[in-house]
């Protein structure tokens, strides 16, 4: 998760509050009520009754300023698609799936594809997705990999898997195979040509 998404979420999270507000009652406990008591009584009460309200209003205002900072630096984030996330009207809209989206985060082009198809959540995912791309805060897709349709279509027809689903699985891990196979030539070349040459 990102930091700024995490500061926000526990900053709204109402369980931090409770046990704050739990702090504040054993730190300012308020005697039962009994109007058989002496004055002097009475008057301990009311004052203690005072400093328990009034570390209550105190909590809030701290708790609602935690809120509104935690806010502003979410909307203030490196990651357009956080802000987008954060602000755009129609976003608002689905608050749990703007909610898992931003926990989830970072993820490429291609995992939040994946990710939606996780979730089921059909065309609410996809209409925001759209919208995403409309504004342009999405991730770059992974560059097209040549030759990769022959090996989609062997995997489909072998495990029955959707072929949208599987062409996402190539692209998210084909590079990283290609990379480290072409690190590992290179270092096997490197090797060679440090080998001492032969009469």
């Amino acid at each position: 998760m990102l930091p700024e998404v995490k500061a926000y979420f526990d900053a709204i999270d109402s369980r931090n509050h409770r046990t704050e507000t739990d702090r504040v009652y054993r730190a300012h406990p308020v005697p039962a009520w009994d109007h058989t008591v002496s004055p002097d009584q009475i008057a301990a009460y009311f004052e203690a009754e005072d400093k328990h309200n009034a570390a209550l209003r105190e909590l809030a205002q701290a708790h609602k300023k935690k809120q509104a900072e935690a806010y502003q630096k979410l909307i203030a984030s490196e990651d357009p698609l956080v802000r987008f996330l954060a602000t755009d009207p129609e976003v608002k809209s689905y608050p749990e799936h703007a909610e898992a989206v931003l926990k989830a985060l970072p993820m490429s082009r291609e995992e939040m594809e994946e990710f939606g198809d996780r979730q089921a959540w059909c065309g609410e995912y996809r209409r925001l997705f759209r919208r995403a791309e409309k504004a342009g805060v999405l991730p770059a897709p992974t560059p097209d990999l040549a030759d990769i349709e022959p090996l989609v279509s062997e995997v489909v027809s072998c495990s029955g898997m959707n072929e949208r689903r599987v062409r996402i699985v190539v692209k998210k891990h084909l590079p990283g195979i290609l990379a480290s196979a072409e690190a590992k030539a290179k270092d096997a070349q490197r090797a060679q040509e440090d080998l001492p040459a032969t009469a």
